[in-house]
């Protein structure tokens, strides 16, 4: 075999398992066996002949087996996962030692084949079953708990340690995965007589493009011994017109003979591993070495896989812990320096003043702000002309549009004949590109050092796979003369910057007569822009910290196991969705939207996007009528956004639409253009509301009664206009419908098309306790979610909790029960009625029983004013979301009632 192309391998099509197991492949609709491995005469007292035995000739079955079987193959294949089933088989099997007729197996789906794979081998049966630990013991002890651990390192150290003494081997690392799939061990638990690799790098050609994609689609690998032969499938695909079977999901596919060398070269006979995996992404690995030959019981590597699901979350969900704070920290001191300048008349002549605090948040040594007309510096910067030679040398690419650039060291053509004043990093980022508008920012060099495992790992490359190597030792490879990388962070402080400070200042420059309502506006855009900010993205994040904290609570509740993952998922969507609207606007502020224009049918096109509203709909019993004329009309456009215009008018028409209303959707040619429109009988609008509904960050009446940023239909106005078309809006009145019209020209505009234009989680790990016994807590929170999660956490302290979904339910249940509650915990942000308004009602109340309650806000609202206008609202007291788990038990004992 040729190692030096081991990254065209296809390793699931190896034809061979290894030899702990043995295999059958079954034709589900004539039960014939087709493949089997080469060793199965080892366990079946009955021959098995390929292409000739039946299957229902080896096992039991009903005379209805063949469905038994589709049955088995449809749901293999519909989930792509394996699954367990247990046979029995019409004469012993030999399995632990003894002579079996019921059998437990893992099954799956091969491509038209149903595969049975058995474990273990006569000779491993004794050796499993006088020392491995019953299965069924408790686990808990196997999870680490998130929140007593400081680092991600921290965790992954824990884990490591779990792991090893779960399984056995001689070493367990925890990698953790960068951009370009090089591994670096920041975990690690080993022998003392072993080498410890924690710190080291491997490189991503150690693990190929397509080993990575298995290790995502199966999560468990075990190799049993490097020295032991592979078992060859028959009949072999010579001796047959059979294709190669598909082992993605095997537990025991054979291994690559290049793999095989590269643990030998390492010194190991037996490796495990897990993988650790986040929204369908490869994160980490765990990876287990030992250095004889160690087999990893079936039933045990099904509990990995398991664990494997929790480890990510842990890890993932330190990972971001570390990074939010990091981040939260910084922004905070952007904000106070924004703050500082924009109340300056000249600001940026003011920015020296702020400038050592605003470089150490921005991490930068220097700073300059481009404009049509000069240049200012801030900082330690190149000169005036090495600027502007750098802004005309990256600020644009080939074709002259504008582009952000990120480099941590400057090409050697310019360091040989430019003064760059010890500058090697630069960012430069279109403000505003159509204006002449950019920032660009400056990093020192940063001598660092790399410990790789083994000097050739210096020269990987991601694209490329690993010829196995002879050492591992490590090998000290140092980065001199470049600066650090430009993180998700760093940029978007910058955009934060830019957006809120930039616009500001560049703008009491430009014009004095239109400063004063030109700064109002934009100083209004950023404290929408923060709070909005604040509030969406805590929210969803909440529900993933929140119930992954009680899911680990008690990880033998499956019911629960699978309820948190779902919120986890939906979460994560709604973040996705809001992190979009933010992309999409920033790209439109700063006229980096392009459209992929082509011939499109709008009828297509709507009827498409309508059909994934179609449940929804049902679900609140809504009505969805279309009528489309004209149906072959095609418009030149970018599909991808009238789709998303469309997407975005029928969201707001299920969101504001009542039960049992009707939602019309219809187009039709109209002269030149393609007129459509959505009318639903909805709440409608007013016309003060008509005015600003297209506006940024516009979300109706001014209340905390919100969902989302107020992006939506900006987006979609900008979308139409880069078209060449109009949208506009008609409602007569509150309560009264409200119907959006769109016009997209049919043949192409005189100038061409514009190319560029939770849930409440608790931080911190509680366990049961009767800290908050005594009270009875009622508790209004909009949020499904939400509402479930602190029913649970707050039960699970020993107060007694009622449940309302929003401030006026609270407020009657409230005023029809008084006596039954001694504590109200209230979200802020509510619809009908919020926080304030609610307990603006409780402390105006006529009975001085419900006027005297003690009173808790709770919500991702989290800047001081928020703390500030609760509390003069009426509230005792105040948590931000998300809270620590010690921070709020110890807010709500404050309110236990004397003696408890």
């Amino acid at each position: 075999m040729n190692i030096n192309k081991c990254e065209d391998e296809k390793i699931h099509l190896i034809e061979s398992v290894q030899s702990f197991g043995y295999l059958l492949a079954v034709d589900p609709v004539s039960c014939q066996v087709k493949v089997t491995s080469e060793n199965l005469s080892d366990i079946l007292a009955t021959p098995v002949f390929p292409g000739q035995s039946c299957f229902t000739e080896i096992v039991e079955m009903p005379d209805n087996g063949q469905e038994i079987l589709s049955s088995l193959y449809e749901q293999a294949r519909s989930t792509d996962r394996r699954h367990s089933y247990e046979w029995t088989f019409k004469n012993k099997i030999y399995k632990d030692g003894e002579w079996h007729q019921l059998v437990n197996s893992v099954i799956y789906a091969s491509g038209e084949l149903l595969a049975v794979e058995l474990e273990p081998s006569p000779v491993l049966a004794g050796s499993v079953s006088s020392k491995w630990t019953p299965t069924d013991t408790d686990i808990r002890p196997l999870l680490p708990s998130l929140f007593d651990l400081p680092t991600v390192e921290a965790v992954a150290d824990k884990i490591a340690s779990a792991m090893r003494e779960f399984i056995g081997f001689d070493r367990v690392v925890v990698y953790k995965f960068d951009k370009d799939y090089a591994g670096e061990v920041i975990g690690e638990d080993c022998h003392e007589e072993l080498v410890p690799f924690k710190g080291l790098k491997f490189p991503a050609s150690d693990i190929p493009s397509q080993a990575r994609a298995l290790y995502v689609k199966n999560m468990v690998r075990c190799v049993y011994d490097t020295d032991a032969a592979p078992v060859k499938l028959i009949p072999s695909l010579s001796e047959s017109e059979r294709s190669p079977l598909d082992l993605s999901l095997s537990m025991i596919r054979g291994v690559s003979p290049v793999h095989l060398q590269y643990m030998r070269n390492m010194g190991i006979r037996a490796s495990f591993s897990v993988s650790l995996i986040y929204e369908n992404k490869l994160w980490g690995m765990i990876a287990c070495h030992h250095r004889e030959p160690k087999y990893v019981e079936q039933r045990r590597r099904l509990i990995c896989e398991s664990l494997s699901q929790v480890f990510s979350y842990q890890m993932h969900g330190k990972s971001i812990e570390v990074k939010r704070n990091s981040f939260q920290s910084r922004q905070q001191n952007l904000n106070r320096i924004i703050n500082s300048l924009t109340n300056k008349s000249n600001p940026l002549d003011e920015i020296k003043n702020e400038q050592a605090a605003l470089l150490n948040t921005m991490r930068v040594c220097g700073v300059a702000v481009v404009t049509p007309n000069s240049h200012y510096l801030i900082g330690r910067t190149p000169s005036f002309e090495t600027v502007s030679h750098l802004f005309h040398s990256y600020a644009k690419d080939s074709s002259g549009e504008s582009k952000t650039t990120a480099l941590t060291r400057i090409s050697d053509d310019i360091i040989a004949n430019f003064k760059l004043n010890g500058v090697r990093g630069l960012f430069i980022s279109p403000v505003s590109s159509r204006h002449g508008y950019y920032t660009m920012w400056f990093r020192e060099p940063v001598d660092t050092t790399i410990r790789w495992a083994g000097k050739a790992a210096s020269e990987s490359d991601v694209n490329k796979s690993l010829t196995p190597r002879d050492s591992f030792d490590s090998y000290i490879e140092s980065v001199v003369d470049q600066s650090k990388d430009w993180s998700t962070d760093d940029k978007l402080l910058i955009e934060g910057f830019e957006q809120l400070f930039i616009p500001y200042a560049l703008g009491m420059k430009s014009s004095l007569d239109s400063q004063v309502a030109k700064l109002e506006e934009l100083d209004k855009a950023k404290d929408q822009f923060l709070a909005s900010i604040s509030h969406e993205l805590r929210t969803p994040l909440n529900s993933i910290m929140g119930w992954t904290d009680l899911a680990l609570m008690d990880t033998s509740n499956h019911e629960r196991l699978v309820e948190a993952l779902n919120v986890v998922k939906r979460a994560s969507s709604t973040q996705a969705d809001l992190i979009n609207d933010i992309l999409d606007m920033s790209r439109i502020i700063s006229g980096t939207m392009k459209l992929s224009v082509q011939s499109v049918s709008v009828s297509e096109a709507v009827q498409d996007v309508a059909k994934q509203f179609e449940a929804g709909f049902a679900a609140k019993n809504i009505k969805l009528s279309g009528y489309y004329q004209d149906e072959h009309t095609t418009i030149l456009a970018d599909k991808v956004r009238i789709k998303q215009v469309v997407h975005n008018l029928l969201s707001n028409a299920l969101k504001f639409t009542p039960k049992g209303g009707c939602v019309t959707i219809s187009g039709a040619r109209e002269h030149s253009n393609y007129k459509l429109f959505v009318r639903d009988t909805g709440k409608g609008l007013s016309e003060e509301q008509q005015a600003h509904v297209f506006e940024r960050f516009y979300q109706g009446k001014a209340s905390h009664n919100k969902q989302g940023l107020g992006l939506g239909l900006s987006i979609v106005k900008s979308i139409v206009e880069m078209h060449g078309g109009d949208i506009w809006v008609s409602s007569d009145g509150e309560g009264m419908g409200t119907t959006f019209y769109v016009t997209i020209p049919i043949a192409p505009v005189a100038s061409p098309l514009p190319k560029t234009q939770s849930t409440d989680v608790v931080e911190g790990s509680a366990a049961h306790s009767d800290r908050l016994s005594g009270l009875r807590i009622l508790v209004a929170e909009d949020e499904e979610d939400a509402r479930k999660f602190l029913r649970l956490f707050l039960e699970s302290h020993g107060a007694q909790v009622t449940l309302a979904k929003n401030g006026l339910v609270a407020w009657r249940i409230l005023n029809e029960t008084p006596r039954a509650f001694n504590l109200l915990l209230s979200d802020i942000g509510m619809p009908e009625l919020d926080g304030i308004g609610y307990i603006t009602k409780i402390r105006g109340s006529e009975h001085k029983g419900i006027r005297e309650f003690n009173a808790v806000a709770l919500t991702a609202y989290a800047y001081t004013a928020d703390r500030v206008k609760a509390l003069k609202a009426g509230f005792s007291n105040y948590v931000s979301k998300p809270v620590d788990a010690e921070e709020l038990l110890t807010v709500l004992e404050m309110y236990k009632p004397e003696g408890e």
